[in-house]
């Protein structure tokens, strides 16, 4: 395997010190398309690339979003690989899905934790009266975070918690008051 270092400039460099970034957490993508470096930089546990943006930047995300363009993204790639406690939360009709991942506290210490902090200061989004409805430990939360998010986008927030419950991959499950 090439040695990552050589390829990146000056700049690239200074990017990676400068969001905590380590070499190793690249792959060399030049001339391959998102299609095909997806899985290859995910079988190597690479959760960034090297690869061309529009913008004549070469460091992106596994889902070939530019990080120099959207730093955010690396915030994003980095707590969607980590495990973690994912929550549905309601208040009224709005549906919250999240995530801590508050390595030591208990699943229960956790959601307690963040209930407090969605109802405390005018609460989250300006309202109060959020509870915890369901609550998975998983080991990877983005693609389980995104998935329940989107149901509740289109369901009532209940309705997501009856549905699926969290294991290797989303199963029905029945939901418990």
């Amino acid at each position: 395997m090439m040695n990552i270092l050589s390829i990146l400039t000056e700049d690239e460099k200074e990017f990676l010190k400068k969001h905590n970034l380590s070499p190793s957490d690249f792959y060399d993508a030049r001339g391959e398309t998102a299609k095909v470096y997806h899985d290859k930089a995910k079988m190597v546990g690479c959760h960034f690339v090297i690869n061309n943006c529009q913008y004549g930047h070469r460091l992106k995300g596994r889902s070939g979003h530019c990080i120099v363009c959207n730093p955010a993204r690396i915030a994003f790639q980095k707590r969607d690989s980590k495990g973690g406690v994912v929550y549905v939360a309601v208040s009224g009709k709005y549906c919250k899905v999240g995530v801590t991942d508050e390595k030591n506290k208990t699943k229960k210490e956790s959601l307690d934790d963040r209930e407090y902090r969605l109802n405390s200061e005018g609460g989250y989004a300006g309202r109060t009266g959020w509870r915890t409805i369901k609550a998975w430990i998983i080991e990877k939360n983005g693609r389980t975070r995104q998935t329940l998010w989107g149901e509740c986008t289109d369901a009532n927030p209940k309705t997501v918690a009856k549905r699926y419950t969290i294991e290797k991959k989303l199963v029905p499950l029945q939901y418990e008051s």
